[in-house]
């Protein structure tokens, strides 16, 4: 069974570029996602329409020692859909992942934090058999997972208050493979028009057992805008503050910490999270990261 952390970069969406990947693999290599200890724990896959030339030559590093980890690219056809994210159905349904394949999608946009191992690692409930999952489940989900023969989608619920959906579509989880009727859904025209994005497809579709991660695991960033980010922290003490001690896993963090922590002398953001998207568009514009000094501090 393979690791598959998965990200997709398609000619139709303006949000993802290969130079946005490039940052991404350079992020998941500083947290050792891919290689650990000589080892490579996951695969991390480039889904994507683009040639593998214009990811390649982005890279300075091929020549230095210390970039020893593998990219897998995937070529998919470029293909006519009424919103980008429904290109996130090719990690449900490719050429290159095996039954039961733990599969994560992430996107390019997304900076992965400490304690994301823990996140990689995480076993799933296998489909109508929840006894080995990593997770705690309460009897009566073990029961419902294996009467009704359920799959498992693991997904972070919105927090923040500022999605569409239910979810924040940044980082999800499943077992490849597992999901064969909504795969089914996801290449249904008729279906997928009734839905402006695919994390809407997924909150109307999606009926066997949803597994969210603990609170605040997944959160978000928008770069440059302080005000933003200070609602964030107040919707982080109304939503996530309450579950706290039970729910705290931020190993060597501070639970009383703030979500961004602006002037403290040595917090930065809360150890609860793991995975932090980067919303970009400020002004009618898309900003580099690196443009925000306080991402440029702590995060990049």
């Amino acid at each position: 069974m393979a690791f598959n952390l998965t990200t997709i970069c398609m000619k139709d969406d303006p949000d993802v570029t290969p130079q946005d990947v490039f940052n991404l693999k350079v992020n998941l290599d500083k947290q050792r996602l891919i290689m650990h200890e000589g080892m490579q724990i996951s695969r991390f896959v480039v889904i994507s329409d683009y040639d593998k030339e214009e990811f390649l030559k982005l890279n300075i590093y091929e020549d230095d020692p210390a970039d020893i980890s593998p990219v897998r690219f995937l070529k998919v056809p470029t293909e006519e859909v009424h919103h980008p994210s429904f290109h996130q159905r090719n990690v449900f349904k490719n050429t290159l992942f095996g039954q039961h394949d733990k599969t994560m999608f992430i996107d390019a946009n997304v900076m992965p934090l400490q304690l994301s191992h823990s996140l990689l690692f995480s076993s799933l409930p296998d489909k109508g058999d929840p006894e080995h999952s990593s997770y705690k489940l309460a009897d009566d989900q073990k029961e419902k997972i294996r009467e009704n023969n359920w799959a498992t989608l693991n997904m972070a619920l919105d927090w923040t208050e500022t999605e569409d959906t239910m979810f924040l579509p940044y980082f999800y989880q499943h077992n490849y493979g597992d999901h064969e009727e909504l795969v089914a859904k996801m290449y249904d025209k008729d279906i997928i028009s009734k839905y402006t994005t695919f994390a809407h497809f997924l909150e109307g579709e999606f009926d066997e057992f949803l597994l969210p991660f603990q609170p605040g695991v997944i959160g978000k960033y928008y770069v440059k805008d302080k005000e933003k980010n200070d609602n964030l922290n107040a919707m982080w003490e109304k939503n996530i503050r309450p579950e706290f001690p039970a729910q705290w896993r931020g190993t060597g963090g501070d639970e009383e910490s703030a979500y961004i922590e602006w002037e403290h002398e040595y917090r930065t953001t809360s150890r609860q999270c793991s995975m932090m998207y980067f919303d970009r568009h400020y002004n009618g514009e898309f900003i580099n990261p690196s443009d925000d000094y306080y991402l440029r501090l702590w995060l990049l």
